[in-house]
């Protein structure tokens, strides 16, 4: 997913890290995903100036030689039993934090189990945090290594570029695809070119979104997009299908074939021509985790619709749900309009969020850990790069969670290691406030986590 000039990656946090140059070894994985998720995630390098290139993971690492602290050179016990006394002394202090206002709701829960402390009932607005459920969904309605596919076919004079959902795909891809075309043509030196971008259906846009939001956070979900649509810093194409036909039509001219005509939208037919295939489900989960971006999220959402038989908005959602629940996730109290957070009528439960952590943290669950190792980390990566700043420094490389931030709402949820190298599962999930007031919602949200990585929680 890396495009010939970097660009500035879209974050649902206008303010947060758009890409400084970071070399990182994040070992603390180990103990968030268990022993069958390594071969996904431990010791994978990461470095970002403005997006991530992924390396391939090294050997699975034993676990039990691993220090969940070794991030921050520091030494620490084998990881013990909570200690609950300890877990509702953390719990007062964040309670009693007024920055994060009357409208808290929190959990803190072990890796598997109940939650151990909660505050507040009922669901609250989860903004992106929503996309951890997303994530978790497609990945366990189509697995890791799936890539999704643009073709290209023939049928009389005309091209039909066809799109296969490929969230990754980008105007080097869509170059090459071009010029593997122009060889498969041989003669042929003028074409018609049409577009099917049909794997999706229903409309482009969530009627539930602000309007505001077009353009700037989001732009129309299709089953066809170059370069992700757009971004936050050039604007968000409202028909991303037709865009990447136009900038096809471009590729073709440049590798000799003369188009007729301006595309048009039809359906695939005749042969296949060319195909790309785009990067592996697991690596654009983690990309659109570490850098919240809306646009690959919904159009990873419209896959679980695609899995399930409905690709529309609404059958998305309720594929997402269905597909929680047959994760054995209680689903009581889930509201979803969309897979990235943007509507401000998702409901999501606290203890919901810890249900879905804690499945994609499982090692009976490997197939899940992408949901797990694409959360940013604390103080190094993705929308968490820039954060966990004064008195929540500690907490840099102990915590990995997902951000989520909408006008008044604003949200953390992700896993903290205790001072003793004991996971917990934490979910912080804060409304209400004014919006002058999010700066300092956000350094309380990162202080309450900080709270559960330096708290000696475990014995």
């Amino acid at each position: 997913m890396e495009p010939d000039t970097p660009p500035k990656w879209p974050t649902e946090e206008p303010d947060e890290a758009r890409g400084k140059l970071v070399v990182v070894l994040p070992l603390v994985l180990a103990l968030l995903v268990g022993a069958a998720a390594a071969a996904y995630a431990l010791g994978w390098v990461r470095y970002a100036r403005g997006n991530v290139a992924p390396t391939p993971p090294p050997e699975p690492l034993s676990i039990a030689a691993v220090s969940p602290a070794a991030v921050a050179g520091e030494q620490t016990k084998a990881p013990g039993k909570p200690d609950q006394a300890a877990l509702e002394q953390v719990m007062r202090e964040m309670v009693g934090d007024k920055r994060l206002g009357k409208h808290l709701k929190a959990a803190i829960a072990p890796l598997e189990g109940a939650p151990l402390v909660t505050h507040g009932t009922g669901a609250a607005t989860p903004a992106s945090v929503t996309k951890v459920l997303t994530s978790v969904a497609v990945l366990e309605a189509y697995g890791p290594e799936r890539r999704f596919e643009t073709s290209t076919t023939l049928q009389g004079s005309t091209v039909t570029l066809v799109g296969g959902g490929d969230a990754s795909l980008t105007s080097s891809d869509l170059d090459t695809l071009a010029a593997e075309t122009a060889r498969e043509l041989g003669s042929v030196k003028t074409v018609r070119l049409a577009y099917d971008d049909s794997l999706f259906a229903g409309p482009m846009l969530n009627p539930t979104w602000r309007r505001t939001y077009l353009g700037e956070e989001v732009g129309g979900i299709t089953a066809l997009l170059v370069d992700h649509g757009g971004s936050q810093a050039t604007g968000y194409s409202m028909d991303p299908s037709l865009q990447a036909a136009v900038q096809f039509k471009k590729a073709l001219a440049k590798h000799g074939i003369a188009v007729a005509g301006k595309p048009a939208r039809g359906k695939k037919a005749g042969t296949q021509l060319a195909v790309h295939q785009g990067d592996t489900l697991r690596e654009i989960v983690e990309f659109t985790l570490e850098y919240s971006d809306n646009q690959l999220a919904e159009v990873l959402a419209r896959h679980v619709g695609v899995a399930d038989g409905t690709s529309t908005f609404d059958g998305s959602t309720a594929a997402i749900t269905a597909t929680l629940k047959g994760l054995d996730i209680d689903t009581a109290g889930l509201v979803l309009r969309d897979g990235s957070g943007l509507s401000r009528q998702n409901r999501i439960p606290p203890t919901l969020l810890v249900s879905t952590l804690q499945t994609a943290a499982s090692p009976d669950r490997p197939e899940l850990a992408p949901a797990m190792t694409g959360l940013p980390v604390a103080g190094w990566i993705g929308s968490l790069s820039r954060r966990f700043n004064f008195d929540a420094e500690p907490g840099r490389g102990r915590v990995r969670a997902k951000t989520g931030t909408l006008t008044g709402v604003s949200g953390l949820s992700g896993v903290a290691i205790d001072a003793r190298g004991t996971p917990f599962v934490v979910v912080l999930m804060a409304d209400g406030f004014k919006p002058k007031e999010t700066l300092d919602v956000r350094d309380a949200l990162d202080d309450a986590m900080t709270s559960v990585a330096t708290c000696r929680c475990s014995a």
